[in-house]
């Protein structure tokens, strides 16, 4: 057996290993599974006990935190066990001798990430409404601590980014993606394009299955935009069908900064190169004039016909306004 090994087992003999970062009892003696769950541990424990604490060191065998205030009595102790990845407490004395209003200083103490941690959960199912006025609620109802509005917004953010990573990382993800979706599906057509300050500006993606089904359906190519609920914002781009049985085919979508003549031309000129041009072709649209734009110069051959729902709109709004 590994020495190292024996050791652990003839002094931790019958401890629970810690690796639950949410672990909300701390006391002397407990086995950690590693340093970070430890730290994370900690950073919750004061967090919900609206104190700061100040880390006197911290290597990759040693974590010793004192209270923020000086001279106050609080004192955390841990080290690695035998050598290993795994934290033993050493010492924990968790009482404060500094004043209570020197304590409360919960938000220096990594609020948004400790909360963030704490909402991971919330927010696993994509579906769930739960804003920070709920956050604030909860937080008060539960664990009696008020937060500002700013304070859980930037928890829930945190929690968000823990859950999908960073939004400014995945852009730089976008070229990787596209390749894959060329490797793993042959015959799809990509493209993206950066601004001059080698940012992220559009993208472009038409799938095998879509290309080789627009031969069977109708020729009409129905296109809109919707603005994007992220970070950064901006549009998302769709161009769609009908396929013989009356039902939508998805045809292609970009990912463009807004709705202007630059981003709806380069989205048409990506769309003629994938899909060609067909007898008695046309498209339908609302009257978005960059929309019209990018058609006339694209396919200036086509027709372009406005959707009836859009037209019938503002029909009834011209007439209410007329009585």
């Amino acid at each position: 057996m590994d020495p190292i090994l024996e050791c652990y087992i003839e002094e931790s003999q019958g401890t629970e290993i810690i690796a639950n970062p949410q672990h909300y009892l701390v006391a002397e003696d407990q086995v950690y599974i590693n340093k970070q769950t430890i730290s994370e541990v900690m950073k919750r424990y004061a967090f919900l006990r609206e104190f700061c604490f100040v880390a006197k060191r911290s290597s990759p065998t040693c974590y010793y935190l004192k209270c923020a205030t000086e001279n106050c009595s609080w004192v955390f102790k841990s080290s690695c066990l035998n050598n290993s990845k795994l934290f033993k407490v050493r010492k924990f004395y968790d009482t404060h001798s500094c004043p209570l209003k020197d304590r409360i200083q919960s938000k220096r103490q990594s609020t948004s990430g400790v909360l963030g941690a704490m909402l991971v959960e919330k927010y696993v199912d994509l579906k769930t409404v739960y804003t920070p006025t709920d956050i604030q609620a909860d937080m008060l109802r539960i664990h009696g601590i008020s937060l500002t509005y700013m304070q859980a917004w930037r928890g829930k953010k945190k929690a968000f980014e823990t859950l999908r990573g960073d939004p400014a990382e995945s852009y730089g993800k976008i070229p990787t993606y596209l390749y894959i979706l060329e490797k793993t599906y042959p015959g799809t057509i990509v493209n993206y394009k950066k601004a001059d300050e080698n940012h992220f500006l559009y993208s472009f993606t038409a799938l095998d299955a879509s290309i080789r089904g627009w031969e069977y359906c109708r020729p009409i190519v129905v296109v809109d935009g919707t603005h994007l609920k992220s970070t950064y914002e901006g549009t998302m781009l769709i161009a769609s069908t009908l396929d013989p049985r009356g039902h939508i085919l998805p045809l292609a979508y970009g990912i463009v900064d807004s709705e202007n003549d630059d981003s709806w031309l380069w989205f048409f000129e990506n769309f003629k190169n994938a899909f060609g041009e067909r007898e008695d072709m046309c498209f339908v649209s609302d009257r978005n004039k960059s929309i019209w734009n990018a058609t006339a110069a694209v396919y200036p051959e086509f027709r372009h016909y406005a959707c009836i729902y859009h037209i019938w709109t503002n029909l009834l709004k011209k007439t209410y306004r007329d009585t």
